[in-house]
């Protein structure tokens, strides 16, 4: 039975359809600006190439893509991406109402990233925070997802065997496959770019579980053993 799940809030407990979007409109300038034509469907074809190839940083292979792999124009693009303002985070209604469900259910949670200070605000405020055992890894682990030893770390900190840990995320390359290489059970919400669009590589990309929704997660949780 299952006694804790390892939450990766993107597309889980946020939104990032606007962010992307402005992010994609800020890319095109910055290309068009270092002497390179964009045009709609190569934006298109950036952003499909990029989550087909499970690339780690999504806007750092669309400006790859975009700049025609020229090295030197995409570092000077992706500097002056990087040098944009952090978007506030935009919270999903329904992302706490996962949240909830499994506390109803009696297992531990635990965030896969650390949020950064102004989504602990946001999460704060909006009753999220008070719901999550272990906040993410710490920053001095400088690892992140997709290497498995983040989740390893979180079994660890909520105390829980492998076995007894669920997974929930909406990417097979961050959330799916090191669930799969640790032996745990792996769900996955078809939500958002990655969850909508990743067809997996390989059996280890398949998810024990599949929601199409949030509503059809939340009839799934309390049936899985």
């Amino acid at each position: 039975m299952p006694r804790a799940i390892i939450v990766d809030s993107y597309e889980i407990l946020t939104d990032e359809a606007a962010h992307e979007r402005e992010a994609i409109s800020s890319i095109r300038q910055f290309v068009a600006q270092a002497g390179v034509r964009v045009p709609e469907a190569a934006v298109q074809q950036a952003e499909q190439s990029a989550v087909d190839s499970f690339a780690p940083n999504f806007f750092e292979a669309v400006i790859f893509r975009l700049c025609n792999r020229d090295v030197a124009t995409a570092l000077k693009v992706s500097g002056q991406f990087r040098k944009l303002p952090v978007p506030p985070p935009k919270l999903r209604p329904e992302g706490l109402e996962i949240l909830k469900t499994c506390r109803q259910l009696g297992w531990k949670i635990a965030l896969a990233a650390a949020p950064h200070e102004e989504m602990a605000k946001a999460m704060q405020k909006s009753g999220h925070w008070g719901l999550i055992d272990v906040k993410g890894p710490p920053a001095a682990m400088k690892i992140a997802l997709p290497d498995p030893r983040v989740i390893e770390f979180l079994v660890g900190a909520l105390g829980v065997m492998p076995a007894e840990c669920l997974v929930l995320g909406t990417r097979m390359d961050n959330d799916i496959r090191p669930a799969n290489l640790l032996h745990m059970t792996a769900v996955q919400l078809k939500q958002g770019r990655y969850g909508t669009r990743q067809q997996p590589r390989d059996l280890k990309d398949v998810p024990d579980y599949q929601a199409d929704d949030v509503k059809a997660l939340l009839a799934l949780l309390p049936t899985i053993q």
